[in-house]
């Protein structure tokens, strides 16, 4: 993965998370005008992006710092 492609999959990410806090943050409005109840199935679906987000994000954090370290490793060697 080149600079351009990991950015590009960052922007990504980025937006398919932001949308997914969005809907949590409308979700929670609507819990506490009591609009939805607590047991309301789209709760635990959110739930369960949000996780999902948390999960990929972590994940491709992992491959970013293993990718600058193999950077580093290879800069320093030259």
């Amino acid at each position: 993965m080149n600079v351009d492609q990991i950015l590009r999959q960052g922007d990504k990410m980025m937006a398919k998370t932001e949308a997914v806090i969005r809907r949590g943050e409308e979700l929670v409005a609507k819990l506490e005008s009591e609009e939805v109840k607590p047991e309301d199935p789209q709760v635990k679906e959110v739930l369960l992006q949000l996780k999902e987000r948390v999960r990929i994000n972590a994940d491709f954090n992992t491959e970013l710092q293993r990718l600058a370290e193999e950077h580093e490793k290879i800069t320093t060697e030259h």
